[in-house]
C-alpha cells in the first residue's frame, strides 16, 4: 500500500491520479449517472479499469476547452449562458 511520501513522488513524476465517477460528477456539476452514459457513449474522456469508469483531470480540461473552443458546440449548452445576436 502506498503511503503518503509515495504518492508524492509519483506526483512530481508526472503521475497523475485518476478520478472515480462521483468525484469527477462532482467537479463537473453534473449527476455521475449522466457523466457515466456519457463515458459509455464516448462523449467525455474516461476509461475502464475492470467495472469502474476512471477520469484524469487533465484529460477532461483539455475536452472543456476544445468543446467551448469548437464552432459547432452550443455554448449555451455547455456555459449555461445565453447567445444574443
Amino acid at each position: 500500500m502506498p503511503n503518503e511520501e509515495n504518492i508524492r513522488d509519483l506526483q512530481t513524476r508526472g503521475f497523475e491520479p485518476l478520478l472515480n465517477l462521483e468525484e469527477t460528477a462532482a467537479i463537473l456539476g453534473m449527476h455521475w449517472k449522466t457523466l457515466e452514459g456519457m463515458a459509455r457513449n464516448r462523449k467525455v474522456p474516461a476509461l475502464k479499469v475492470g467495472k469502474r469508469w476512471k477520469f484524469r483531470l487533465s484529460l477532461l480540461n483539455t475536452w472543456l476547452e476544445n468543446e467551448l473552443n469548437s464552432t459547432t458546440t452550443n455554448r449555451a449548452a455547455l456555459t449555461g449562458e445565453e447567445q444574443h445576436p
